[in-house]
């Protein structure tokens, strides 16, 4: 684990949908607190993802399952992954992995992978404080954008001109103040 940044261990507790665009969500929460953290993947990785918690194995191996064995094969073991970055709303994992000469590695990778790999295996997931904060800020900011208040002056205005102000709203968008 990097020394120069803070992380806490998170483990994968459910994927969800979205219900805006019906994409797969990961939940992962903290191991040793409350917070949980939101990471949109694809489909295929969530299936990927949904078979590693199951431990659900098809006859053939597929793709994390062809990469398991490869580095099985080649004498690495998964020591443990990081979700350590977020940049314009992309999250970034490194993958850290021990040769048979106990030589550590690292490998950059996307996240939805690194989970999968991590829940295969049974490994630690560290997610750093920044990306928590990070994102957590964001999904405020982004609850606040999208929150509509109507005020008394809009109440107050004609049953046209509210139907108007109306047939703009998102029902999704409208929260208490």
């Amino acid at each position: 684990m990097k020394s120069q940044k803070k992380f806490q261990e998170m483990t994968v507790v459910g994927i969800a949908s979205d219900n805006r665009n019906m994409q797969p969500v990961v939940i992962l929460k903290e191991k040793s607190g409350g917070r949980e953290l939101y990471i949109w993947i694809g489909p295929v990785e969530a299936m990927a993802l949904q078979r590693a918690m199951n431990k659900e194995v098809f006859q053939r191996p597929l793709t994390h399952e062809l990469l398991r064995n490869i580095m099985e094969k080649s004498g690495l073991t998964l020591e443990h992954i990081e979700i350590d970055d977020l940049r314009d709303h992309t999250y970034y994992a490194t993958i850290y992995l021990k040769t048979s000469e106990a030589k550590l590695l690292t490998v950059d990778a996307r996240p939805s992978d690194s989970l999968v790999l991590a829940t295969w295996s049974g490994v630690p997931i560290f997610v750093s404080e920044k990306v928590i904060d990070g994102m957590t800020q964001g999904a405020q900011e982004e609850t606040t954008r999208h929150k509509v208040i109507l005020t008394q002056d809009d109440l107050e205005q004609s049953d046209e001109e509210l139907t108007k102000i109306l047939e703009r709203v998102n029902p999704e968008d409208v929260g208490n103040a």
